[in-house]
């Protein structure tokens, strides 16, 4: 539900989308298939365990080599990936998946999940190909707010 400051915490498009729902509802995410990249285990764990709380089917990588196998046999309707990953990081993902997209067609949304919190870090993203940037640390109810809204779940 809405913290009383909600101003502040959530992007206007995410704070009139979560004010639809009526207080003793929420979002389902039911039977949608989620791609998780992130290095780090923790964050993983708990983006998949609030995933999961919505009745979202899950699925985690923990490289950009993961989860392009991940996206060809596992089919996600759409891929949350945090950016700061070695080797290759989460713009060269997205990158990879609108290449795709550009020579087989389809569309993939793609969030990006991240602790860089400079302007011109989400700007960046948004330019690589990501929908929408979530800045680590996040609310839960923002997190499923914004998956519910790029893959059209309605309420």
């Amino acid at each position: 539900m809405l913290p009383k400051n909600s101003n502040e915490t959530y992007p206007q498009k995410d704070r009139e989308f979560l004010e639809q729902i009526p207080q003793s509802q929420s979002p389902s995410l039911n039977g949608l298939r989620v791609l998780v990249v992130d290095d780090n285990d923790d964050c993983l764990c708990i983006v998949t365990f609030i995933l999961s709380d919505y009745q979202a089917q899950t699925k985690t990588a923990t490289s950009v080599d993961e989860a392009i196998e991940a996206i060809e046999e596992w089919k996600p309707d759409i891929v949350i990936s945090d950016i700061g990953m070695p080797d290759k990081d989460g713009y060269s993902l997205v990158t990879s998946i609108r290449n795709k997209e550009a020579s087989m067609g389809g569309f993939l949304p793609a969030v990006a999940l991240t602790s860089y919190a400079y302007q011109e870090d989400i700007r960046e993203a948004i330019d690589a190909g990501f929908q929408e940037v979530i800045r680590k640390p996040f609310e839960p109810d923002e997190l499923v707010a914004v998956v519910a809204r790029l893959t059209g779940q309605t309420i």
